[in-house]
């Protein structure tokens, strides 16, 4: 069975998820469960990045690649894998939102909600962002929103990126501009 909403590309900001799913980032319940489904997000990342079984093939016999992994080290067996795990491990609060991404049609069980928050839980605890500015009001990075390192809410992973100039310089992303 498809999934009940339309999957989203893992690069969409957070305003945009919460708009696909439903939920208003305004509501202090809404953002809990955004909270909860962040916190099983971490700890599947976790429990990834501490084990040799979940790197891809290419790297498991390199010595120098030690945990924790960062997620282009991570097979994609191991990241369907974990995410089965999250949904089957699921709060009462969480599984809810997570049914509106589950996608069982297929040959695999897959789960755009639960994919689009290990994306983002990687994406800001990989180092990608450490040269980032602090956003200011009205940035596309106040309201765009990944995970943040220490946790909270970030940048869009499509916000502008800066240089040394004053003028911001955009990326091309396939998602948004192909």
């Amino acid at each position: 069975m498809a999934p009940p909403r339309a999957a989203l590309a893992q690069s969409e900001s957070k305003a945009r998820f919460f708009e696909r799913l439903g939920l208003d980032e305004q509501n202090e319940q809404h953002r809990r469960l955004y909270a909860m489904m962040k916190e099983e997000a971490v700890e599947g990342r976790r429990r990834m990045t501490a084990t040799a079984e979940s790197l891809a093939p290419q790297f498991r016999d390199d010595p120098t690649v030690e945990p924790p992994y960062s997620s282009s080290q991570i097979s994609e067996t191991a990241i369907h894998r974990e995410i089965l795990r999250i949904y089957a491990m699921a709060r009462r609060e969480t599984k809810p939102v997570y049914d509106l991404g589950r996608d069982t049609a297929g040959i695999e069980e897959e789960n755009w909600v639960i994919r689009w928050m290990l994306w983002h839980v990687f994406r800001y605890r990989d180092n990608r962002n450490k040269n980032r500015r602090t956003a200011s009001p009205g940035d596309e990075a106040d309201s765009g929103g990944g995970i943040s390192p220490d946790g909270g809410d970030g940048g869009s992973a499509n916000s502008q990126a800066t240089t040394t100039t004053p003028a911001p310089s955009r990326y091309w992303d396939p998602v948004r501009n192909g």
